[in-house]
């Protein structure tokens, strides 16, 4: 069994077009068909959750799901290489460039990267991961054990602190 230390996860949004699931599909074919050729294979993908934005704005509800990443080789063993591998793969999926909280094609987070601690131009893990349901019920469907690197806690006992109303509901 591999050590958690070699895992990836990684969100997936979208909510831009009439069928944002075809996004967050074509997402998943994207990856499993191009993550191989840059070191990472994809372990497993959650169910698509469909959530209200946050903060609750008058823009369309997101679809949702997490990845689960295994580092295959050396090529992508480092987090900015995946980030800016992720950006350019944004770009091709229709992701213009915009101010932040609105409407986008695809949003691709890196939420964790092998378990480890930054605070540079890129921060992990995600510094938001935490306060986010539409993150952590997808996640807990394919990394149960996960704890979060800074908190050391697990899923369950951080969305159970999440004071906030999120609305979510699971679409298989």
């Amino acid at each position: 069994m591999m050590h958690k230390s070699n895992f990836v996860y990684i969100a997936l949004g979208s909510n831009l077009r009439v069928l944002p699931y075809s996004n967050i599909d074509k997402f998943h074919h994207n990856i499993k068909n191009r993550f191989p050729k840059i070191g990472l294979r994809v372990i497993s993908c959650s169910s698509n959750w469909k959530t209200y934005p946050i903060p609750f704005s008058n823009i369309p509800k997101f679809i949702n799901s997490v990845v689960k990443c295994l580092i295959i080789n050396k090529k992508m063993n480092n987090p900015h290489q995946l980030l800016e591998y992720i950006k350019s793969l944004e770009q091709k999926l229709g992701r213009k460039k915009q101010r932040f909280g609105i409407s986008r094609t695809v949003d691709i987070d890196i939420l964790d990267f092998k378990g480890i601690i930054l605070n540079d131009n890129l921060v992990l893990p995600h510094p938001r991961l935490h306060l986010r349901k539409f993150v952590l019920n997808p996640m807990n469907m394919i990394a149960k054990n996960w704890k979060h690197p800074v908190y050391k806690k697990k899923i369950d006992f951080l969305t159970a602190k999440i004071k906030t109303k999120q609305h979510l509901k699971e679409k298989l």
